[in-house]
């Protein structure tokens, strides 16, 4: 079918459900799954780990492994690294599309459910039976269910899942340990100490910018706000959608950012930073503390230490008081936003249902994960362990890009994420450790799960949320840097409440007790 409805302008969903920025439930007796030779079209972004040595997915030993086991023949479309937004768009004012489309199908305009509705893509529901594997892990997981359908039960799409709690915690904060016993200092936990550490960083290792933090860390992972109960973004509390600006120790809070900020403390590049930067500054010293992954952040700067006095630790989230436990930190939901559908105008739905199924089963999740037994991984008393291809690589490859040629579980994708690619990606003490300390906060607890507005309420909270995210950011910047007063604080409350942030939380809060029924 020809598609009359064509969709423009810029995607805002992402803000508006809160989304931050990345889970092992039994998927019951095996289903084998076979698309009888046919060939896919599919659409899907190039991570960057494959993008340093091949063009396109189909020159990894993973898809090429994918296409044996499932007797599917995958032609790979990518949109250039940084456009996929753009080119979704173009695609879908377009006449034709692919047979499979990887994208956040919760930013098409008026939700999945519209998705449907318009028949771009199909309810899965409708070709159950093409998909054993997945059905078995809805069936025997609740929240994997609620977080893959919208209110109205409708199942748009095969999710990435992290199988396991632990795989839910993967960044925090990243302190250099060797600055911390070389002066003599204690692991910081209170925001009094956190100062002290900062100051001496300063003043005796000579660090430009302290603390290096993009402003959306400080904002929505909480960093640093704990101890004032709050962070800047919307969150679960008691049972209601909150947003933290409006609590009582949000300007306490930004009162103390603009504080170090003004000590020459929190980095005065941080509207700015990028990950590269912020990579340079803990290895050159212009920083002693920021914000990384256990891979990309202490894997891959350990790897690249200036020295053999180097050392990194992940550094807990910031406590009111020493031995309490932090409200906020990195915690993704089980389900990631990386949604992969069907599209409704392919002739060969029920084939590549039966492909997409194919990564929650027991033998395609082991691929996906490990990928091939004798090559990449062998099984040594039951546990499937990465050989030297992946962990001491003869071509000199780090592990995140000799593990993108073999297997996806380093990215996201429509399979099950098994915890155990991660115990073995984690081999330095150090990351084994923040992996540990990271986990240790209350974040799953105040955890926004993935909401389904109505198509009427997405069009009214797009124009809503976009003025009031703008707003937080204009003015929380402009208080950080001395630019606002302190004393405009309530006057920018008023004007958030104004420009419709209570009516933003009714919307979501009506959204959340629907996502409760399921």
């Amino acid at each position: 079918m020809k598609k009359t409805v064509k969709h423009s302008g810029k995607i805002l969903l992402t803000a508006l459900l809160g989304m931050s920025l990345l889970l092992t439930a039994c998927t019951g007796k095996e289903k084998k799954t076979s698309t009888d030779d046919v060939t896919l079209k599919y659409w899907v972004r190039l991570h960057s780990n494959v993008a340093n040595y091949a063009t396109n997915y189909s020159e990894t030993e993973i898809a090429k492994e994918l296409q044996k086991a499932t007797n599917t023949k995958i032609e790979f479309i990518h949109p250039p690294q940084g456009q996929e937004t753009e080119k979704f768009n173009i695609m879908m004012a377009s006449a034709e599309l692919p047979d499979i489309i990887s994208y956040n199908w919760l930013a098409y305009p008026g939700g999945p459910e519209k998705a449907i509705k318009d028949k771009v893509i199909v309810d899965l529901y409708d070709y159950k039976k093409s998909m054993p594997n997945f059905a078995d892990v809805l069936k025997n997981n609740e929240e994997y269910r609620k977080l893959s359908t919208t209110d109205s039960g409708q199942l748009f799409s095969f999710p990435f899942i992290r199988d396991d709690e632990s795989l839910l915690t993967s960044a925090g904060l990243i302190i250099r340990q060797d600055w911390l016993d070389e002066l003599n200092l204690e692991m910081p936990q209170t925001i009094e100490e956190w100062e002290n550490v900062l100051t001496q960083f300063k003043e005796k290792k000579n660090a430009k910018a302290p603390l290096s933090l993009q402003l959306g860390h400080l904002r929505l992972y909480g960093v640093f706000a704990s101890p004032f109960g709050m962070k800047i973004d919307y969150y679960i509390k008691d049972g209601k959608v909150v947003h933290g600006i409006l609590e009582p120790g949000a300007k306490e809070y930004v009162a103390l950012l603009h504080d170090w900020y003004e000590k020459g403390l929190l980095d005065s590049n941080f509207i700015t930073l990028d990950k590269n930067t912020i990579g340079a500054n803990i290895l050159n010293g212009t920083s002693g503390v920021v914000w990384g992954a256990i891979g990309g952040g202490i894997g891959l700067w350990m790897g690249s230490a200036p020295d053999d006095k180097f050392r990194l630790e992940g550094a807990p989230m910031p406590v009111a008081k020493r031995g309490d436990t932090a409200m906020f930190g990195y915690s993704d939901r089980p389900v990631n936003q990386l949604f992969t559908a069907v599209t409704y105008d392919s002739k060969n739905k029920e084939a590549a249902i039966r492909f997409l199924d194919y990564g929650y089963g027991e033998e395609g999740k082991m691929l996906y994960n490990f990928g091939k037994e004798g090559v990449s991984y062998e099984m040594k008393d039951g546990y499937p362990t990465f050989k030297e291809i992946i962990t001491n690589n003869s071509e000199g490859l780090s592990m995140p890009i000799a593990l993108s040629k073999y297997a996806q579980s380093y990215d996201c994708g429509p399979f099950l994420q098994d915890k155990r690619y991660m115990e073995q990606y984690a081999a330095l003490p150090e990351q084994k450790r923040a992996w540990e300390t990271w986990e240790n906060t209350q974040a799953a607890d105040y955890r926004m799960p993935y909401l389904y507005p109505t198509e009427s309420e997405l069009s009214e909270m797009a124009q809503l949320d976009n003025a009031v995210q703008v707003y937080i950011e204009e003015h929380l910047t402009k208080l950080i840097m001395g630019e606002e007063s302190m004393n405009e604080f309530d006057k920018i409350i008023a004007q958030l409440r104004e420009r419709g942030l209570d009516r933003i939380l009714e919307i979501r809060q009506g959204a959340y007790e629907r996502y409760l029924e399921k």
